[in-house]
């Protein structure tokens, strides 16, 4: 049986691959509505833990793949070379990372509006200086978890 939540994240999920003009596969549902749900950077063996067995490791592969490619997802590595994948684009929320040096946990985190207004400066000077035009940044910090300092 599903839950409203559940149904809530099926829609956003078909209404974020339609708005790209991609085809709707049980697939790309179950991997946009456990990145809905999570709300978080997830690993490929935690999205294939979540998926509770209903995706193919071969296809999930596949459907990152799709999903990156039109911008759907991000995937990323953690310092230590950990791929993790991430929806981007559903909120409109620009955000930042901390990694856990130990567990390799990943946390979003965002900026003030001034601290993010003075970053792009920054970054306006650099692509002065360079003669270059940034696509894009984040702010990625490297700490040690709560969970990792009480061991």
């Amino acid at each position: 049986m599903s839950t409203m939540k559940d149904k809530s994240r099926r829609e956003v999920s078909k209404t974020l691959l339609a708005s790209k003009n991609i085809s709707i596969t049980k697939p790309r549902l179950l991997l946009l509505e456990i990145l809905l749900a999570q709300n978080r950077p997830l690993t490929v063996e935690q999205v294939v833990k979540l998926s509770k067995g209903r995706i193919a490791l071969s296809s999930l592969y596949r459907v990152i793949n799709d999903l990156r490619e039109l911008s759907v997802i991000a995937e990323f590595q953690t310092p230590d070379n950990i791929k993790v994948i991430e929806l981007i684009g559903h909120d409109d929320t620009h955000h930042h990372h901390i990694f856990c040096g130990s567990c390799g946990s990943v946390t979003d985190f965002e900026i003030t509006d001034q601290l993010e207004t003075d970053l792009e400066k920054e970054i306006q000077k650099i692509e002065d200086k360079y003669a270059l035009s940034v696509i894009s940044h984040s702010l990625e910090l490297l700490s040690l978890c709560v969970r990792c300092q009480e061991k």
